[in-house]
């Protein structure tokens, strides 16, 4: 006798609304999935392996700190740099101190000696705290600038060559020995004395300094500066003076040459150095400013020389010196940057929270004394990140954006663009094509769109305001830490971030670019959250997401060491988001001599629960009671794949299960017509796949029912779970509606006056 009764049509599986008054068959957790890109629907058939696969076994060297910081340290940062102009890919890792780059470009083979493979750039780092954003990557051009705020920032050129970025001390001041024309004077003893003679040259001669007839007093400064291989030259030194007197008949008609005894020398990166020098200040130098002007005298273009002699005569001096206001030393406790119109922008840190400076056109180590703004006269708070977009940059702030334009006339204005929203979780902010600027604020996931060219202009909105329940649930005091990825391969933009409890990213929100849809990725089991300790990512060239991690390793139930033997490693070291089926590789360490370590390692393949939760269902009236007989699923079929069907009524917390049922073709399940799987068990199946014989059938969309009966009630709801694939395309729910109004609350279900 057929089910008489309502039938919920099929509809397509939806997005999630965890709103109080939700969407009619909306979802309350799509967890673990992915948006079909061909078919659409839910999918989940995703799992993570190693970037860098082990040999099994691997007899790892105690070397540079391995395996600790290697295995045992989690990745404070992860960035994946194209050199531009060359086919160069850099693998950049921050690990236990270490900073490092990783060569990825192995031909398939797998890790060696671990001293082969990495090259570290700089050691004994500082390490982020939980409230930190830890290190950034800036490019410019053919290289790259890499800040944390604490230790100094570095200019990265790929390879084995890095230095020190920019200016952070003041120029040095000039040595000049001194000059005594006495040394003339056949009958002074001085003519002996170490170190003090000087070079002469006659009156006519066009060579040496000096006014030479008897009583002239001359007087000459100097400066010097750096000039860098990126053409940024360095704030002018402190001045360095010689003074000397004509005072007898032997002294006259002499000119001299000036002695710089010790030239400083500049960091490396330092193509050349110049030397400034006024012209002969007389009797007048400390009164007239004119005569204090300084030139440019000399350019050693090389960074070794350390002595010379100035004879050039004031007549040559001609072009004059940078004015002091031209460049600055920078500090070293910037926390972001972002490269923009061709200059460097750095901002933010604690000596300067709500301070951007910017360099010069072009030069992106010299920053002028007044090329800067600050934003600490406006409501907002401190500065967090800079973002180039488009023609724009935006600077981002706790509690508010502002927005910096170019004027036209080779300046900057800065103007608020949002006085209410803000992000401390500038790692989360990413252009998603045909979306715009997404990031993570408190109140959610923000995307600015739009522009202010053209006549357009630009807004802010939320983008989760289906999904309150789960936003709570962010860690506020650790939400720095949240990093996000986009990924043209997987067209999603993926967030983790630490849930309340945790201080490192355990749980993610991902955002379809294909449809606009919202899923988790994660889970609610407290016991399985180390499989999901992602501390950050990047995407390399070919879309495929790549995570730094938080290695957990285990000794039964317990905490260990890496290198305490029979511990067991997860997630060690970079892991991509894949099609494989397993979740990374296990490490385990069976001995340790002073050969090294050896370890063995294999694919670990635990239960992740992959779930589509719906919300409750009030089938349209919440007056009367309804009744549930049935769920049908539009699936895809996935061979001997079980997938399990609960249910829950009335609001209760509890789930009553359904039972579990393959994702196959029902009318041929166990019959030796069903579709050939990878498994010879009789139990299973009837019909284990045969290389050479069986046909390999197309997937097809099956309806698969588990039946239910929930009694009475004002609401249902259900969830799909498996730890195997499976493909979602819809569902529906037969149900019957009974016409018995709610109870009076007056009277009670005994029938007793209240």
């Amino acid at each position: 006798m057929a089910v008489k009764g309502n039938i919920v049509k099929f509809s397509n599986a939806p997005d999630i609304d965890q709103n109080w008054k939700d969407s009619s068959g909306g979802a309350e957790d799509i967890r673990n999935f992915r948006v079909d890109p061909y078919g659409l629907g839910w999918l989940c058939d995703r799992g993570i392996e190693p970037w860098w696969r082990a040999p099994n076994p691997y007899n790892g060297q105690d070397a540079i700190g391995f395996p600790k910081y290697w295995l045992g340290s989690k990745i404070d940062s992860f960035y994946i740099w194209n050199k531009q102009n060359t086919e160069q890919t850099y693998y950049l890792i921050e690990q236990g101190g270490y900073l490092y780059y990783a060569l990825g470009n192995k031909g398939g083979l797998p890790l060696g000696n671990i001293e082969d493979d990495i090259y570290i750039i700089d050691s004994f780092r500082h390490i982020p705290k939980v409230n930190e954003i830890g290190t950034q990557y800036i490019p410019f051009g053919n290289k790259l600038l890499i800040i944390n705020g604490v230790d100094k920032p570095i200019w990265f050129y790929g390879g084995t060559k890095t230095r020190d970025f920019g200016f952070t001390i003041p120029t040095p001041e000039v040595s000049v020995v001194d000059i005594k024309p006495s040394y003339l004077d056949p009958a002074t003893s001085q003519q002996l004395e170490q170190n003090t003679a000087s070079p002469n040259f006659g009156a006519s001669s066009t060579l040496g300094l000096g006014d030479t007839e008897n009583g002239d007093f001359n007087h000459y400064s100097y400066r010097m500066s750096f000039i860098l291989d990126t053409g940024a030259e360095s704030p002018l030194g402190a001045v360095g003076s010689q003074s000397w007197t004509i005072g007898s008949a032997t002294q006259e008609q002499v000119k001299f040459g000036i002695y710089i005894s010790d030239f400083p020398t500049g960091i490396e990166g330092t193509v050349a150095r110049k030397l400034y020098r006024t012209k002969n200040q007389r009797q007048s130098y400390d009164n007239n400013a004119r005569d204090q002007l300084f030139y440019e005298c000399l350019t050693i273009r090389d960074n070794s020389t350390t002595e010379l002699v100035d004879v050039i005569p004031d007549t040559a001096l001609v072009l004059e010196a940078p004015a002091l206001t031209d460049s600055d030393i920078i500090s070293t406790t910037y926390i972001t940057g972002e490269a923009w119109d061709s200059r460097m922008w750095l901002a933010g840190g604690g000596s300067h929270p709500t301070r951007i400076i910017y360099s010069d056109n072009g030069i992106p180590e010299q920053f002028g004394q007044f090329s800067y703004f600050d934003v600490g006269n406006t409501t907002g708070g401190h500065i967090t990140g800079l973002y180039a977009y488009y023609n724009n940059l935006l600077v981002f702030r706790e509690r508010a954006i502002d927005i910096i334009r170019s004027n036209g006339s080779g300046g900057y204005t800065i103007s608020n663009l949002s006085s209410n929203v803000g992000t401390k979780a500038v790692n989360t902010i990413k252009l998603v094509p045909d979306v715009g600027v997404v990031f993570l604020s408190r109140d959610g996931f923000f995307v600015l769109q739009g522009g202010l060219d053209g006549g357009s202009t630009i807004q802010i909105r939320n983008l989760t305001d289906k999904i309150n329940k789960e936003i709570q649930k962010i860690n506020d005091a650790a939400i720095a830490k949240s990093f996000a990825v986009y990924s043209h391969k997987e067209k999603e933009y993926w967030c983790h971030f630490p849930r309340r409890g945790r201080e490192e990213p355990v749980r993610g929100i991902v955002l379809h670019q294909k449809t606009g849809q919202i899923s988790f990725r994660g889970t609610n089991d407290n016991t399985q959250e180390y499989l999901w300790q992602f501390t950050c990512g990047d995407t390399d060239a070919a879309g495929n997401i790549i995570f730094g991690t938080n290695p957990t390793w285990l000794l039964g139930a317990v905490p260990a060491d890496p290198t305490t033997i029979g511990a067991k490693g997860y997630l060690v070291n970079l892991q991509v988001w894949s099609a494989a089926p397993y979740w990374g590789q296990e490490w385990t360490l069976n001995s340790a001599d002073q050969n090294g370590y050896n370890y063995s390692t294999t694919n670990h393949t635990p239960t992740i629960n992959n779930i589509w939760e719906s919300n409750w269902f009030d089938f349209g009236n919440a007056s009367v009671k309804h009744r549930a007989f049935s769920v049908e699923c539009e699936m895809v079929t996935y061979g001997d794949n079980p997938i399990n069907l609960d249910w829950g009524y009335d609001y209760d917390s509890t789930w009553y299960e359904a039972g579990s049922q393959k994702i196959s073709k029902p009318e041929v399940l166990f019959t030796t017509k069903e579709d050939p799987v990878f498994n010879n068990d009789v139990t299973l199946t009837k019909n284990p796949f045969t290389i050479g014989t069986s046909q390999v059938k197309s997937p097809r969309k099956v309806v698969i029912r588990w039946d239910i009966n929930t009694g009475l009630v004002d609401a249902m709801r259900f969830r799909l779970r498996s730890g195997n694939t499976y493909h979602l395309l819809g569902y529906s729910i037969t149900y019957d509606t009974r016409d018995q109004k709610p109870l009076n609350q007056r009277t009670s279900t005994a029938g007793q006056p209240y």
